[in-house]
């Protein structure tokens, strides 16, 4: 199908090349979540959430069950190693997860449980930095009070890098690293950090606030392309927003759309979780994809 787009800026003819049509790759999820592409066995990996599930898909295989009982993983990330990180609803943790197990990093934060990650990026130093928040869908004791932005080591390390954010859920940086976003699902908004050397990050400031009058839809799932372009989604499907906040294009989903990420042999097919389906678009910039050791 051809794409419905918005576009706000001539900047934004570049991001979608003539003729590139919105493929529906697979469907019959209840919610599909948290995309994440491994460049070395050209597959991507992404959640039915309320399934409690990791699919796997590849263009010559199509999609396939990867792993029952994930500890309801939403978000999803991959270290250098190539081991799938994931954010568990149920385990209330961020762990390494295969087809059959899951090995908890980090669950507790000053000896207390965490409220319920939700996504998770992987920097290139190999520190996992996660958005927590109280899971409204798979309840439980609340021992935080605040939802929260974290830093880990892979051996579990944990600091609170931000707890003023009212629901914090996509997670994402700018391509050398300097900044990581942040968004809040509740109040449209998307929020960026600086970076400092020893790991923490300066205070936030708004980087740039989602129209609700677009149509149905939230900041969730968040990446960002070569260029420091950030693509999140939100009301009326998945927004692309410049380094200096300003909006290029607004592309339409035919479903409610909770995720995405870049992936493809060149790095420009954006795959798109919504609802009950997993889509993709061919892209005009390359996105960021997770790094692996020796690339």
């Amino acid at each position: 199908m051809k794409p419905e787009i918005v576009k706000f800026s001539t900047a934004a003819d570049r991001l979608f090349p003539a003729g590139g049509d919105l493929r529906k790759l697979s469907g019959g999820y209840r919610f599909s979540e948290g995309p994440v592409w491994d460049k070395r066995q050209n597959r991507l990996y992404f959640t039915d959430f309320f399934n409690d599930r990791i699919y796997q898909w590849t263009e010559k295989e199509g999609a396939a069950l990867y792993r029952e009982k994930s500890n309801w993983a939403v978000g999803l990330s991959m270290d250098s190693l190539g081991r799938i990180v994931a954010a568990e609803g149920t385990s209330r943790g961020v762990a390494y997860t295969d087809h059959e197990k899951s090995v908890m990093v980090v669950g507790k934060y000053q000896g207390k449980i965490l409220c319920g990650p939700n996504d998770v990026v992987v920097s290139r130093s190999g520190d996992f930095f996660f958005t927590d928040q109280y899971p409204k869908d798979t309840g439980g004791p609340r021992e935080l009070a605040y939802n929260g932005v974290y830093r880990t080591t892979p051996g579990g390390e944990i600091s609170l890098l931000n707890n003023e954010i009212g629901r914090p859920n996509g997670i994402a940086f700018s391509p050398d690293e300097s900044i990581l976003y942040v968004n809040d699902t509740d109040t449209q908004e998307i929020f960026s950090f600086c970076m400092k050397p020893d790991g923490t990050v300066s205070e936030k400031k708004v980087f740039a606030v989602l129209d609700r009058s677009y149509g149905d839809g939230a900041p969730d799932g968040m990446k960002v392309d070569i260029e420091g372009n950030v693509y999140v989604t939100g009301p009326g499907g998945i927004w692309i927003i410049d380094p200096s906040g300003a909006p290029l294009a607004v592309l339409a989903c035919p479903e409610y759309a909770g995720n995405l990420c870049f992936g493809g042999g060149d790095d420009k097919t954006l795959f798109i979780t919504a609802s009950t389906s997993l889509y993709a678009l061919s892209m005009g910039i390359p996105g960021i994809v997770p790094y692996r050791n020796g690339e």
